[in-house]
């Protein structure tokens, strides 16, 4: 079974536990705080896969860590289960989807924004209440500045891609010319 398989069934388990405990934010934030520390540390991703560290061992570890980051029994029993399946590299992919779950039941869209030059606060927030207006969503709205870009923007709603961009239109006309 695939890496992202796996976390979706997780995600949505813990998602689902968290929305009955009405704990939504706490849980994410939570998995979050394990997963920053799962990329940071090496000992940590070699708890999830060294086979020769017995389980007492690995949870005592898995708790100490738990109790650090200040996460709920729920969330630290998960990380465990993870751990003794041999399973802690599912939780970036785990923590990305609950973040999605998380957005969805809240009724956000996340959506960035690069332009070749920077974007007044004006004019991003048209932007964002345009998005919102055609989304019917909460907008959470980033900007990147990327000079590649030469002029206009590119915007990136969901999966979704609005290339205005000049590179953009250059490489779409290329793309005609070959294609004639």
């Amino acid at each position: 079974m695939s890496s992202e398989v796996v976390a979706r069934r997780y995600a949505r388990a813990v998602f689902e536990l968290a929305k009955e405990q009405k704990k939504v934010p706490e849980v994410v934030r939570e998995f979050r705080s394990f997963a920053d520390a799962y990329d940071a540390s090496g000992d940590f991703r070699a708890l999830g896969i060294t086979p020769n560290i017995s389980d007492a061992d690995r949870q005592a570890v898995i708790d100490q860590i738990g109790k650090r980051l200040g996460a709920s029994v729920t969330t630290i029993r998960t990380v465990s289960m993870l751990a003794a399946r041999q399973r802690l590299s599912v939780l970036p992919d785990l923590v990305r989807l609950l973040d999605q779950l998380a957005d969805d039941h809240g009724g956000i869209v996340r959506a960035s924004v690069r332009a070749a030059h920077p974007l007044s606060e004006t004019y991003l927030g048209k932007l964002q209440a345009k998005i919102e207006e055609a989304t019917g969503k909460t907008v959470v709205l980033t900007f990147e500045q990327d000079p590649s870009l030469i002029a206009g923007i590119v915007t990136q709603i969901g999966d979704r891609f609005v290339d205005g961009s000049i590179r953009g239109k250059l490489n779409r006309f290329a793309e005609s010319l070959r294609q004639t």
